[in-house]
């Protein structure tokens, strides 16, 4: 029975690391989501700790960045140097080259983080540079990301070839891995892929692995450093797959400017909700096709579920002429996601099916191992303790960065409107002002006034998710 024992002791643990990973996100989530930023930060801080995480590192960063604390730089440049680290050895070799977590569950893996996600600690850099007034650092940024961007298609290709060599040697030098019937686990996945993957269509996926908004919010910046020619490639490079019209809009103002032209404008860059996050589905298996003495037969895999809006429309309105200016979608975060997900999603299966056939393998070991020292009762008890190993580890990885929007809009607003309104489907969130004096009244401005001054291009970031909308000037305001 001690050989039963040393497999019933680990289960507690394995549970536990999966259920702290889940319980993790979800108390980030009640903070960041339920209007507490600075507690979201906080949290997300401590899970990061001193050795840092990528997942929690971006999650702290975004939140610290929305509630403008002093080390938010810090933290995204850890995060981004152990993203980048990730990425130098592998990031899908994460995903075939730990046999241990075939044997578990992938819960007990190092997270490494999507592509996308590498993508995004160089933006928010550039953001809070921004914030900061550093437009040099913040250009260093906005160049980072875009090359970041242009290189992860061919990254991605390679990664995977590269994890594919990985695994068949893996195969070749495992017994149990080396006995997987390629053909079954192909039909599995293929199976498993038409009937619990339909609602994939549902996604507007962007291919290319470019995320528009960082092509569009790039290009802003750029446009007002006047650095005309990279504005253009990136309007292009966003426009191309958003088809958004203020894009059409900042082009026709960039174009005025080349003429000569001196109008002053209002952007707000707007994220919006909730993006699309992961959950578990469990499958059971017919248990009888590994063999007869396995009781359970269980593979738990990872669904993207679609994120969630704040509201459908964002816009300004003039309190003079009662003007209305619409906000536009530059990116739905959901495709970004979705694209990079459905292109690993065969090999998460793969390695799911791989697991769940070597758990039986297990259970079938231990049905052998008690009916050999204890009879038919040792053999139902090797069964049973098997069966409780292969539930118990029977979970998927559903970690993702939750502190993301749903989409993010981009609104242009000329100066000489004057004061307006930012309302997100009719309701006020913030009244605009404009002033260019720094007085005693304006710097005691209420928490739903921004004042601004209309001599300035002003360029703002707004996070709105249901409750206490944040907003941070990047460009701009009264002290420019």
């Amino acid at each position: 029975m001690r050989y039963v024992y040393s497999v019933l002791v680990p289960l507690w643990l394995i549970l536990m690391t999966a259920c702290s990973h889940q319980g993790a996100l979800q108390t980030f989530n009640e903070h960041y989501y339920g209007g507490e930023d600075t507690k979201a930060y906080e949290y997300a801080k401590s899970q990061a700790g001193k050795d840092g995480d990528v997942l929690w590192n971006l999650q702290a960063g975004v939140s610290g960045f929305g509630s403008s604390q002093e080390d938010t730089a810090t933290l995204l440049e850890q995060g981004e140097g152990l993203f980048s680290k990730y990425e130098s050895e592998g990031l899908m070799g994460g995903l075939f080259g730990n046999v241990g977590a075939v044997l578990v569950n992938e819960n007990v893996k190092t997270y490494r983080g999507n592509i996308y996600e590498g993508v995004l600690f160089n933006y928010y850099k550039a953001l809070n540079a921004m914030e900061l007034g550093d437009y040099a650092l913040a250009r260093v940024e906005f160049n980072r990301v875009n090359d970041r961007q242009r290189r992860a298609k061919e990254y991605f290709r390679k990664d995977i070839n590269k994890a594919m060599e990985e695994s068949k040697k893996e195969n070749a030098s495992n017994e149990d891995l080396k006995n997987i019937d390629a053909g079954h686990t192909k039909e599995s996945t293929a199976s498993i892929l038409e009937s619990q993957y339909s609602n994939l269509k549902n996604f507007n996926i962007y291919e290319g692995f470019i995320n528009p908004a960082v092509s569009y919010v790039s290009a802003l910046f750029f446009m007002s450093e006047a650095d005309y020619s990279k504005a253009t490639d990136l309007y292009k490079e966003a426009y191309g797959i958003t088809h958004a019209y203020v894009i059409n809009q900042d082009l026709e103002v960039m174009n005025k400017r080349k003429r000569g032209d001196k109008t002053k404008y209002t952007w707000f860059i707007i994220e919006d909700g909730k993006s699309a996050s992961l959950e578990e589905l469990s499958i059971d298996l017919p248990a009888y096709l590994v063999s007869e003495s396995v009781l359970h037969v269980g593979v738990s895999i990872p669904q993207l579920k679609e994120g969630i809006p704040s509201a459908s429309l964002y816009q300004a309105v003039s309190y003079t002429d009662k003007r209305e200016y619409k906000a536009f979608e530059v990116s739905d975060t959901d495709g970004v996601i979705a694209n990079e997900f459905s292109e690993k999603l065969p090999f998460i299966l793969t390695r799911a099916i791989s697991s769940a056939i070597l758990k039986a393998t297990t259970q079938a070991t231990l049905n052998n191992v008690g009916g050999d020292q204890f009879g038919a009762a040792g053999a139902i008890v090797g069964s049973l303790v098997g069966a409780a190993y292969s539930a118990a580890t029977n979970n998927a990885d559903v970690r993702i960065t939750t502190a993301l929007p749903k989409r993010v809009l981009a609104l242009q607003v000329p100066n000489n409107t004057s004061d307006f309104t930012l309302q997100a489907d009719g309701n006020t969130l913030y009244e605009v002002s404009f002033s260019c004096k720094k007085d005693t009244e304006s710097e005691k401005k209420a928490s739903n006034v921004i004042v601004l001054c209309d001599k300035n291009d002003n360029i703002l970031y707004l996070r709105s998710k249901g409750k206490n909308p944040t907003y941070q000037i990047l460009k701009g305001g009264i002290n420019e």
